[in-house]
């Protein structure tokens, strides 16, 4: 048994998306071709850099009138993979709506460790708050979203101390993991782990269940009604996590959808979570 009663082929189905849904290049590529739609009807601004690394850039989509909801979306790839000019198809019904949605890249393992890439998440967030105007944006309105390894991503900033960083306690005005991984240590006995390079210190300091508990903030959690078990327990016991801790975090499943296909459930207008989506990410 390689962890929590499971064998080591059983964890990997778990815990591998590309295991759980052997399709997942057809979801893949039609999102790619979604993208490339995107930023050809929505007025944008790409690789716009925020730090040093590498990869420290990130997609402005546009609002059209200054002043609006802004949007923040951490793409997934187990830290170690994928980009966000795959991912620019979470802002087109978002911008038509009125918000300006940015997506922010990140480095990758194993050249950077998932501490590191927190850390790149916190300095992106400085740069567009920071620079909020600049992108048609609202400081009041800023709002983070997150899928698979993004939905961590999140987690953790939801957690960060703002008011050290920004002097803002709350610079968020919601938050939404997204099929997202809270509790790393079963991640560190599968195949995933030969980039991560996770140990058991750094898979327990980077897990948002053994975080402090955000307050004061509005959160949902989303996960695909067809993802593996596991993938649901991590969304449904991080929301009971932070219940426990005094943070009420409702868990919405959306219903036949993979760990690919939920994307296309919350962020385009056909999907059956948009709406509720669009209403929440407002103050």
């Amino acid at each position: 048994m390689s962890w929590g009663g499971f064998t080591a082929a059983e964890l990997e189905w778990q815990y591998n998306a590309r295991e759980t849904v052997p399709e997942f290049m057809t979801h893949v590529e039609r999102t790619v071709r979604l993208s490339d739609d995107t930023r050809a009807c929505t007025k944008h601004s790409l690789d716009i850099r925020y730090g040093d690394g590498p990869k420290e850039t990130m997609d402005v989509y546009l609002a059209d009138a200054p002043g609006a909801p802004v949007h923040v979306f951490f793409h997934g790839g187990y830290w170690c993979s994928r980009d966000k000019k795959d991912y620019a198809f979470v802002a087109r019904d978002l911008v038509a709506a009125g918000f300006t949605v940015i997506c922010p890249n990140y480095d990758l393992c194993p050249d950077v460790t998932i501490a590191d890439i927190t850390d790149q998440a916190v300095q992106a967030i400085i740069h567009i708050y920071q620079n909020v105007e600049q992108f048609n944006g609202d400081r009041d309105r800023i709002s983070i979203s997150g899928h698979s390894a993004g939905g961590q991503i999140v987690a953790r900033l939801a957690s960060h101390d703002w008011h050290v960083t920004l002097n803002d306690d709350h610079p968020f005005c919601a938050i939404v993991p997204v099929s997202g991984m809270f509790d790393l240590e079963p991640i560190r006995h599968t195949s995933l782990n030969d980039k991560i390079g996770l140990d058991p210190a750094s898979a327990a300091d980077n897990s948002p269940m053994l975080d402090a508990v955000p307050h004061e903030v509005k959160m949902m959690v989303v996960v695909g009604g067809n993802e593996s078990p596991e993938f649901a327990r991590q969304s449904d016991a991080y929301a009971a996590y932070c219940e426990r801790g005094g943070l009420h975090v409702p868990v919405y499943k959306a219903w036949g959808a993979n760990h690919f296909t939920v994307l296309e459930e919350l962020y385009l207008g056909t999907g059956s979570l948009f709406g509720h989506l669009k209403r929440f990410l407002q103050p």
